[in-house]
């Protein structure tokens, strides 16, 4: 016990409490527990970097989407830009490129979603998340090179119960949720559904058209049925449905280098918008034979998005784009586990996907490029690019956990992934394009407890991305190559004081090799490769208990980024991995004050800073750091809770994404704005 408490004060350091959303006990000390390994375990008793937000965290943080989760997670960020599907996901210094794949799994309720235009998606009627850091490939596949976010909703109730929820916020922000649970059949078939509804007006203000340039409009609804005939078989059928029509791209120009400029207003006289519609079905079998589990889970997807976008961001009506991007994709996963009980525990695997993946993008020429404001019915389409490609992707994996005694774990896992593109262009003829990609992802891991509150953990690991196509357009090189990520990890995971303080912290080292950057060329985009990068850093987190109804915090994240070799040549040699934050780090209290007939009040305050992120490859452009408050109060009556929130309080201004002329070829440097203060109110009630 002293020497795993030494180890975690020596790596800490000086490190601040850190508890947010991210727990590794609740309010009253119990343990979260997780599904990170695909088993149940404690969050503290798994050798790996593991932040999780239970229901009622998720709740009282205010969490909407994965940008609130980002916001609290150190070497975690994501740029939200562009359209209703676009975002990028950075983590460890690995990122998302546009039309390539994600760095991340992101699995909803044991379904790994294969489209990146659903990443950027409303989170409702939730019961967990689950983020892991670093390569989870040996389980998660070849878009986990990253990590992994596991998201659980809630399960249907064999007793009747509801919850609706209305929110108002300014920008006429209106958002009305709800579900229902409860048995169709007692203790044999139960039901839940779910449904989030959000009309925005906007914040953000076009001064050549005068309106709001945000604005959303947005249904999800989802449906879950669980049956259970005996007790091994468990039957889980989900299904999903989005459609949202929301402003798109209100990029601005600036001048040359000027990244951080904020005077400058949103002023193109094309208004962008980007409806995206969204369907999700999968069924999910478990069935317990003596010796092991067997699981089965089929998932089918179908994801569209209509881009329509100025393209020079000024009043003159000059170019505009649209772009369709279609995704289709059925996959089949195949899983046995043992008990979780048998000090050798295993788990064995195969997954299939098979999908479809269309772009098509056009150029729209202004017939007067001295006019303004002309409709998009106006412009002269050019066609630059349309192409489909089709995926299909085999995977074999196995993962054995053996606790060699009660206080040695060792972890040994594989994973063999080949992914096979084709491609076809639609605009020309020519020969149908095509490429494989496959690569073996181990992983290694010991764990050794001191005490059942204290552990230390080493892990190595490899993780994968796959390759693909560019745009037949003769910009980009035709195949940009897969990536792989060799990652070494140690950690130590502590809770202290009768488990009222935690202190984790990792330390990591990472050899990058052929990392995809994106790069846009006016209407074109593409993927080039960087051949080899170094990338090396730590976490530090603890949270703490000081008193009953107090929970104080502070994380530290830290990452350096070295490019070792672009091109052969001394080309960004030494340079950073752009849409990387050097450091990340956030603060947090939160007090709950009983009030009588078991009411009470919440007050909660979150800080998060970020700085050291270059916006390109040459690093001549680089983000001023971003610093963010945020602020709740919530009344909570158990059957009934009502709160006020703010968020970015300071009203900070700073740039969410930045393209220099030099990487867009466009006339101009462009930046999207950051969200500027937002204020409303919550109110829920249950039955």
């Amino acid at each position: 016990m002293k020497f795993g408490t030494s180890l975690a004060s020596g790596l800490l350091g000086s490190a601040c409490l850190y508890a947010g959303a991210a727990q590794a006990q609740d309010m009253d000390g119990n343990a979260i527990i997780v599904t990170a390994r695909q088993r149940s375990e404690s969050l503290q008793q798994v050798p790996d970097s593991v932040t999780a937000f239970s229901a009622q965290a998720i709740e009282e943080a205010g969490i909407r989407n994965i940008d609130d989760v980002t916001a609290l997670i150190p070497n975690l960020s994501l740029v939200d830009a562009q359209d209703a599907g676009t975002v990028a996901i950075s983590i460890r210094g690995i990122g998302q490129v546009r039309n390539g794949e994600a760095p991340v799994a992101l699995v909803i309720d044991g379904v790994q979603m294969t489209s990146t235009d659903v990443i950027k998606q409303t989170l409702y009627d939730l019961e967990q998340i689950e983020v892991l850091k670093g390569p989870q490939g040996a389980l998660y596949g070849r878009n986990a090179i990253g990590g992994a976010i596991n998201i659980t909703t809630k399960r249907p109730t064999n007793d009747l119960e509801g919850r609706i929820g209305l929110d108002y916020a300014n920008g006429d922000d209106r958002r009305l949720s709800g579900s229902l649970s409860g048995a169709l059949v007692p203790d044999l078939l139960l039901f839940r559904i779910a449904a989030d509804y959000r009309k925005f007006d906007g914040v953000f203000d076009n001064v050549t058209l005068d309106r709001k340039v945000d604005f959303v409009e947005d249904l999800n609804l989802r449906g879950r049925l669980i049956l259970t005939p005996t007790d091994r078989l468990t039957i889980d059928v989900r299904g999903a449905y989005g459609d949202l029509d929301g402003g798109a791209s209100w990029y601005i120009p600036l001048p040359d280098g000027q990244p951080n400029n904020t005077d400058i207003p949103i002023q193109n006289d094309f208004l962008g918008r980007s409806p995206r519609k969204t369907k999700d079905a999968s069924l999910k079998i478990d069935y317990a034979f003596e010796p092991f589990t067997l699981t089965s889970v089929s998932a089918y997807n179908d994801t569209s998005i209509d881009l329509i976008e100025d393209l020079e961001w000024t009043p003159a009506s000059i170019l505009g784009a649209r772009q369709l991007r279609g995704y289709e994709s059925f996959s089949q996963e195949i899983r046995l586990a043992s008990p979780s009980s048998r000090k050798l525990r295993w788990t064995a695997g195969a997954y299939l996907l098979d999908a479809r993946k269309s772009i098509d993008t056009t150029i729209l020429l202004s017939p007067d490029p001295t006019a303004s404001g002309l409709p998009p019915s106006a412009y002269i389409p050019a066609p630059v690019a349309g192409a489909d490609e089709d995926i299909l992707t085999k995977a074999a994996y196995g993962q054995i956990n053996y606790s060699a005694t009660d206080a040695l774990e060792l972890t040994a896992a594989l994973r063999y992934d080949h992914d096979r593109r084709e491609q076809t262009n639609r605009l020309i003829p020519s020969p149908r394009r095509e490429a494989s990609f496959d690569e073996w992802q181990p992983k290694l891991s010991i764990k050794y407890s001191f005490s059942p509150d204290a552990m230390v953990y080493a892990t190595a690991a490899r993780g994968f991305r796959s390759g693909g196509f560019n745009p037949p357009t003769g910009v980009f090189p035709e195949v940009y190559r897969p990536e792989v990520a060799d990652t070494l990890e140690i950690g130590t995971k502590n809770s202290l004081v009768d488990r009222k303080l935690t202190l984790n912290a990792a330390a990591f080292y990472m050899r990058y090799k052929d990392q995809q950057v994106f790069v846009l060329n006016v209407a074109d985009q593409g993927i080039v490769n960087v051949a080899k990068t170094d990338i090396y850093g730590f976490e530090l987190e603890a949270q703490a208990r000081p008193m009953r109804n107090l929970q104080l915090g502070a994380s530290l994240g830290f990452i350096d980024t070295r490019i070792k070799d672009y091109n052969g040549t001394a080309q960004f040699r030494g340079n950073s991995v752009p849409l990387t934050y050097r450091w990340s780090y956030t603060l947090f209290a939160q007090y709950r004050a009983p009030i009588a007939d078991s009411r009470s009040l919440i007050a909660r305050v979150d800080y998060s800073g970020r700085s050291g992120n270059y916006w390109h490859i040459d690093n001549a452009d680089r983000q001023d750091a971003v610093h963010l408050a945020n602020a709740r109060l919530t009344f909570d009556a158990k059957q009934w809770s009502i709160a006020l929130y703010a968020s970015n309080i300071f009203k900070e201004r700073y740039t969410e994404e930045f393209f220099a002329r030099e990487f867009s070829a466009g006339a101009t440097d462009i930046r999207y704005p950051g969200q500027p203060r937002r204020y409303g109110v919550v109110a829920s009630f249950n039955f």
